[in-house]
């Protein structure tokens, strides 16, 4: 089995230290004319500091070595201050992935509440539904009991006289 491998030279990039940076657009692209993507650096020396690179130019495909930084060097001590915000940042995301996980939690209690709440209310009606007939039921047998007592009553005094 052969396999072919492709003859073709991988496009050269401009030197990009050489653009000066008033000359690049908001998102910056390179001699290859492929858009750069804004990022933003979290390495202890740079962190929170922004820049522009493709997506393939930091790993070991590279078929661009694009990089450009977009902000100026961050003065001394704002360091620390950024790997607190980054840390905030990251704590942030957690919790609000917590918040969407209790909201889901709370959605499914709601629908369980809900359904609970209808079975209720079935339950109720049922038991009224019950009692008036029980209630009917109690009517029907006072009036046969009145009608018995009422004959009992006319035979009584048919016998004594």
């Amino acid at each position: 089995m052969a396999v072919l491998l492709s003859t073709k030279e991988p496009k050269q990039c401009l030197d990009h230290r050489s653009l000066l940076p008033e000359t690049l657009p908001s998102r910056s692209t390179c001699g290859c004319e492929k858009p750069a993507k804004e990022r933003t650096s979290w390495k202890h020396h740079n962190p929170g500091r922004r820049f522009w690179n493709y997506s393939n130019s930091l790993t070991s495909f590279k078929s661009c070595d694009y990089f450009l930084w977009k902000d100026d060097e961050l003065p001394e001590g704002t360091l620390n201050q950024q790997v607190d915000s980054k840390e905030n940042s990251v704590e942030l995301i957690s919790l609000r992935k917590k918040v969407v996980e209790l909201e889901f939690l709370l959605s499914k209690e709601k629908s369980v509440v809900d359904k609970l709440e209808k079975k209720v209310t079935k339950e109720k009606q049922v038991m009224m539904m019950l009692n008036n007939k029980l209630e009917a039921s109690m009517h029907q047998n006072f009036m046969f009991i009145v009608l018995v007592v009422m004959i009992l009553l006319v035979v009584a005094l048919w016998c004594f006289k």
